[in-house]
């Protein structure tokens, strides 16, 4: 089922006036420009699948890692 929403519901107004009504203009521009001027939260950059050990590999999909052999030049 897809939501009907009201127009007035889609638009920040008349929440934007609720806010200045309750707390004054002043506070509410001060908290806008910091918002604006905050730098933006970063999500944390999901694990290099390389490094996953072998349950995990297994459990999104990922085929099995190949046992390392040494090359000829590292077993010096």
């Amino acid at each position: 089922m897809i939501a009907q929403l009201p127009a007035r519901v889609l638009t920040p107004r008349p929440t934007i006036e609720r806010l200045i009504h309750r707390y004054g203009a002043m506070p509410v521009l001060w908290a806008t420009i910091r918002a604006l001027l905050m730098p933006r939260k970063r999500r944390a950059r999901p694990p290099d699948p390389y490094h996953l050990c072998p349950h995990l590999r297994r459990d999104i999909g990922l085929p099995p890692e190949r046992p390392y052999v040494p090359k000829y030049y590292e077993l010096r």
